[in-house]
């Protein structure tokens, strides 16, 4: 899939707008037929950011917004975004009062933690709610099995259940320890970081992560997706918002010592140059170099890459696909990540082979 040099400079500059409080680049819009403005929602819809570029036109004066039926689509598709937000917000608080009640405390990880940076939270969107409980992991599976809800272990690093719709994540590890040193460092370096959580924001009886922890967490985080599959531009979003909200609360020396001693340095002076690039992120981190020309690849690949998970497919046909699409990724783990190619093949080759059908799982 190629990402037009139009499209691509109308979505990065919305995106400025609506996140960030930039002027608006009416020029860039002056002309613009319904064919571009259709290819900016495609690309916003598939990079997980629909929200937000919606919220960057209605900045721009209405001569130069999209026609009506692009308009009335786009205010559609963002109030579901909205309303998906609301319920998963009243699902954690539900979920975090129940684990409060038996003196269990909730942190709240990932999508519902980094919404709260944005302008609008609602707009941000996400899939599961994955929580940690501070060490009461099993004993909070336990309290959802005595009300009668399914508690699912498909992967070890985590518990599943689902609470009116919503599937909950409940983590027994942060990242997964197992696969390679950095795995096993980092998560421990998490669990050390999380104990100085703070409240949360939106859900009064939850913990919302420590800074630094969100750094080292949305970095490791986003690197294993990146390796394996990609990233969207939402991910680049968190971490450009994160820096812009929060860059001057991390403990930096900290956080650069545990990037060096991870092996994530690179990855993080990669994401670090496009959110400044690209997204206007005045606060950078201190890196010594920004791999300017591996970046480019880096934003490309998150633009355009296809990870072929559309539509049902036969065994034979997924296996096919799952291995064209690991040997196209050999160079993010040459050049960017540092987890080793080979060791990640064996690593799913292993988890394939102790749980078959997850070849097939779907993540939302």
């Amino acid at each position: 899939m190629s990402i037009s040099s139009t499209t691509e400079r109308g979505i990065f500059s919305l995106l400025r707008t609506s996140i960030f409080g930039a002027e608006a680049e009416c020029s860039l819009f002056e002309g613009m037929s319904t064919e571009q403005w259709q290819q900016i929602y495609t690309l916003a819809t598939a990079q997980g950011v629909l929200a937000f570029v919606y919220d960057g036109i209605k900045c721009l004066p209405e001569a130069l917004q999209p026609g009506l039926d692009i308009r009335i689509q786009w205010a559609y598709n963002v109030s579901h975004i909205e309303k998906i937000y609301d319920h998963q917000l009243a699902v954690a608080t539900l979920v975090a009062d129940t684990f409060a009640k038996s003196g269990i405390k909730t942190l709240i990880l990932k999508g519902l933690s980094n919404a709260q940076l944005y302008p609008k939270p609602s707009h941000r969107q996400s899939g599961d709610i994955d929580i940690y409980l501070m060490g009461d992991f099993e004993r909070g599976n336990e309290i959802i099995r005595q009300k009668g809800i399914k508690v699912k272990h498909d992967y070890f690093v985590h518990s599943e259940f689902i609470v009116k719709g919503i599937n909950i994540e409940n983590h027994l590890h942060f990242v997964n320890p197992n696969v390679n040193k950095t795995g096993r460092y980092i998560n421990d370096m998490l669990l050390q970081l999380s104990e100085g959580s703070l409240p949360h924001p939106t859900v009064a009886s939850a913990l919302i992560p420590s800074a630094t922890f969100t750094a080292l967490f949305l970095l490791r985080h986003s690197s294993w997706h990146f390796a394996r599959e990609s990233i969207k531009l939402r991910d680049l979003c968190d971490w450009a918002i994160f820096l812009a909200r929060c860059g001057e609360q991390i403990d930096r020396e900290k956080l650069m010592d545990m990037l060096r001693q991870s092996g994530l340095e690179r990855y993080a002076a990669i994401l670090t140059t496009l959110a400044v690039k690209y997204l206007g992120v005045t606060s950078p981190l201190p890196f010594s170099e920004s791999y300017d020309k591996l970046s480019e690849r880096v934003k490309e690949d998150i633009l355009t890459f296809d990870a072929g998970k559309s539509g049902k497919r036969g065994v034979i046909a997924t296996f096919i696909g799952k291995i064209r699409n690991r040997r196209s990724r050999k160079w993010c783990y040459e050049l960017v990540v540092p987890d080793g190619y080979m060791g990640n093949i064996w690593f799913s080759i292993r988890g394939y082979l102790q749980n078959p059908f997850a070849i097939f799982k779907a993540k939302l």
